[in-house]
């Protein structure tokens, strides 16, 4: 017989809901502001794949590890990328795991 503790309960929850979220790979970016930057452009795997005024973006990756990088924009032109993210695949819910009920959930808001 297979004992889980708590802190264990919590991960495979946070695994199967991730999955859940990224089935679709459509995924929201947020970065802070740069200064003078008129807008931002997002780029995946090396290749550019959206403009923004705002410091976020919600785009669609491919469902494989993702490398993604964002840029400044201004009249003067583009700045260097931003460190990159590496998004990976979405995990898969094993065959017949089953969510039957949420005991706790906790959200943290970095700082």
């Amino acid at each position: 017989m297979l004992f889980l503790n708590f802190n264990m309960y919590i991960l495979i929850l946070l695994l199967a809901l991730a999955t859940l979220a990224l089935a679709e790979r459509t995924v929201t970016f947020a970065w802070d502001a740069t200064l003078n930057a008129d807008s931002y452009t997002l780029y995946v795997n090396g290749a550019p794949i959206g403009t923004t005024t705002e410091t976020q973006i919600t785009v669609q990756i491919p469902d494989a590890r993702t490398a993604v990088n964002v840029t400044g924009v201004n009249i003067a032109g583009e700045s260097e990328p931003s460190a990159t993210l590496i998004v990976p695949p979405a995990p898969t819910i094993p065959k017949g795991f089953r969510i039957s009920k949420i005991v706790r959930t906790t959200t943290a808001t970095p700082k």
